[in-house]
């Protein structure tokens, strides 16, 4: 997850920046193998990246990690990184399928659903 003071790729587990020491967003820990074992997404969904006006296509795999050419990588950033050359947010540039709305979102949007899971089963 990229520090919004310093820009600095972190580790998404991260809560603080590990450059400028800065709060990171909260994201209630959630990984892309929390979303696959939540059922929010699927082993095998496709994963789109914009690169200069295309969209780069990866695949999610079970245990959570993004096939990109024959290479994994471990999160959204990491392979956000390998795909654009540079950072950026890696929840929010890579979108996956809705299936049930036939849309596409970042995986920010499911992130949130999930977090919005666990706090109502928190209640």
């Amino acid at each position: 997850m990229l520090c919004q003071q310093c820009a600095y790729p972190n580790p998404d587990e991260n809560n603080f920046c590990g450059n400028c020491g800065a709060p990171l967003p909260k994201t209630g820990g959630v990984t892309l193998k929390d979303l696959v074992a939540a059922g929010l997404l699927k082993a095998g969904d496709e994963l789109t990246i914009s690169l200069r006006g295309k969209d780069i296509t990866a695949v999610l795999l079970a245990d959570g990690k993004i096939r990109y050419q024959d290479k994994t990588y471990d999160g959204p950033l990491a392979g956000a990184i390998a795909v654009r050359g540079q950072t950026c947010d890696g929840w929010f540039c890579w979108k996956a399928v809705d299936h049930t709305a036939g849309r596409s979102y970042g995986l920010s949007h499911y992130r949130s659903a999930l977090l919005k899971q666990r706090e109502g089963k928190s209640q």
